[in-house]
């Protein structure tokens, strides 16, 4: 205990020379500032093991805080910085350097309470500043990426490139990442192929490709495509969806009985409900042409599900709610042969190509 009060002492004499240190940074410095937090931070790393036993010299001790205030202060100074500047891209910097400090005082928390008092530590809530920033960073990024691309040419694509590498840091589940590789792909793309493989042991209907590929438009984010191939057009890139798997559920058909009375009558309900589904599951895969290279590939699960709901009754009908009532209304019907489902699948397959590529 003694060694720590000690270092106490020590770091409270060394914190004040670091913070006016900090203090005097400026934006000329930024490059040799960012050497000094990463040495203060391989310093933290290397000292965290011996804090956690307690087993700190009160050399160590002296490093580790001044390490770790140091390295905050050197990172809130350029944030204060960045944000002074009011440049549209600094939000990427700062999600980073913000997070940086959240990631640093998390290992300091783990440490024991006496050398988190000997380092006046504190714990500070970065929780909404590092939910704010990525939202900008984000923003900025997407905005960028699509102006970026209003241009294309090879260095304005490997910006954009980057650019959607650090959303993918910043926010991996981002919905954004997907269509900004997909635009990265497609647009700078001059004539594109679009075909869908439907395996003959699949035994899908013959028709099947044409209701999929029944498009009104024919481009995606302004690049013209064909569903048939031409002989005098030049293709760089195909989007081929490959249909591998095809499933079909037995057709079922769940009943549930009870009573039900009214006015001091009785009747026997059967609920039944008939449901069938057919389902394919594949690839949309983008390829370069050229290359003969699968840019990016895409899994889909498409389903059909024919649902019909009836009930039959023994007993006197006036006894029957209105629910059941309705339900003895419904005429009964044959389950939708696997070829009927299959087609139906084919649109939602339709749909979905038009929504994700086509309107774009």
């Amino acid at each position: 205990m003694m060694k720590i009060l000690k270092s106490f002492v020590l770091f409270l004499i060394i914190s004040l020379n670091t913070t006016l240190i900090a203090q005097n940074i400026s934006q000329e410095q930024t490059a040799n500032d960012e050497v000094s937090v990463e040495e203060m931070d391989r310093s933290i790393d290397r000292l965290i093991p011996k804090a956690k036993k307690g087993k700190l010299s009160e050399k160590q001790m002296v490093l580790l805080t001044t390490s770790y205030h140091g390295a905050n202060q050197a990172e809130h100074q350029r944030i204060m910085e960045l944000k002074k500047s009011g440049q549209p891209d600094i939000w990427i910097e700062i999600y980073f350097r913000v997070n940086n400090i959240n990631k640093r005082q998390n290992k300091i928390v783990a440490l024991p309470d006496a050398v988190k008092t000997a380092m006046n530590f504190k714990m500070l809530d970065l929780d909404n500043e590092i939910k704010n920033t990525r939202e900008k960073a984000e923003l900025y990024i997407c905005a960028k990426v699509n102006l970026l691309l209003k241009s294309i040419n090879e260095d304005n694509l490997k910006e954009a490139e980057n650019l959607v590498g650090q959303l993918s840091k910043i926010n991996p589940q981002s919905n954004n990442i997907d269509d900004l590789r997909l635009k990265l792909i497609i647009m700078p793309s001059k004539q594109i192929l679009l075909r869908i493989a439907t395996p003959t042991e699949l035994y899908l209907p013959d028709n099947f490709a044409q209701l999929a590929l029944d498009f009104d438009d024919n481009t995606i984010w302004g690049v013209p495509f064909d569903i048939v191939p031409h002989d005098n057009k030049d293709y760089d890139l195909m989007i081929r969806i490959m249909i591998e798997k095809r499933t079909v559920s037995p057709e079922r058909i769940n009943t549930a009985a009870f009573e039900e009375r009214k006015d001091g009558k009785v009747v026997k309900v059967t609920d039944k409900t008939m449901t069938k589904t057919a389902s394919i599951l594949g690839q949309i895969e983008f390829i370069d042409v050229e290359k003969e290279r699968i840019l990016l590939s895409t899994p889909f699960d498409i389903g059909s599900t024919f649902v019909f709901r009836y009930a039959e009754i023994d007993g006197d009908k006036d006894a029957c709610s209105l629910q059941t009532l309705e339900l003895l209304k419904q005429q009964v019907v044959d389950f939708p042969s696997d070829e009927a489902l299959y087609k139906d699948v084919a649109r939602k397959l339709n749909s979905v190509i038009k929504e994700h590529y086509l309107k774009k």
